[in-house]
């Protein structure tokens, strides 16, 4: 349990590194809009938290618990579930248009549609959100636009239509996108 003074402690840190992260932007010429700068209290199930505000000068941070930071949607439990509803209903456009050009393109012009209007929206921040419970959502939707696209069944193996346009399956891009970035930075890894 969190007593009084460590509350406090906290209080007190959180103020003082506010202050020293936005002394850092006055020094390096840039300004802070306290009215577009928030603060998210991340909770955890088995901590029990106070209740923190931050100041700044006369003016408190407000504190959220969902915000947009470079195109993903976090909330305090980090759950994604904000996150994957939003990118929910651009999937279900990216399968409504599938649906309506497929009579009139070929198979190969709906595979290029598919990666630039359905691939893309899976593909950003995946690594942080693809082994969420809520990502399920996103790859039952992906097995409906590769049947979309095969014409195919909802009882047709749908293991077989990936391999058939050789379109990774959600599971697999997820896998890809964790290895591709320790690949990336294992200098950073190995290094230390």
């Amino acid at each position: 349990m969190i007593t009084r003074h460590d509350a406090n402690k906290r209080q007190e840190d959180l103020t003082l590194t506010f202050i020293q992260v936005s002394e850092w932007f006055k020094q390096n010429s840039l300004s802070l809009n306290l009215n577009k700068t928030y603060f998210t209290h991340f909770l955890s199930k088995s901590i029990i938290y106070s209740d923190i505000n931050i100041t700044y000068g006369n003016n408190y941070i407000t504190k959220v618990n969902d915000l947009k930071f470079l195109g993903l949607n976090i909330n305090n439990t980090l759950n994604w579930k904000s996150h994957i509803e939003t990118i929910f209903s651009k999937l279900r456009s990216a399968c409504f248009a599938m649906r309506s050009i497929k009579p009139l393109v070929s198979q190969q012009m709906l595979k290029a549609i598919y990666y630039s209007h359905f691939h893309t929206i899976i593909l950003y921040g995946l690594m942080f959100w693809g082994n969420s419970a809520h990502s399920a959502r996103v790859f039952r939707m992906q097995k409906r636009i590769i049947r979309i696209m095969t014409g195919s069944r909802i009882r047709d193996s749908r293991r077989k239509l990936f391999g058939h346009l050789n379109i990774p399956p959600l599971p697999s891009l997820y896998i890809f996108s964790i290895l591709w970035f320790v690949i990336k930075n294992r200098d950073f890894f190995y290094n230390k």
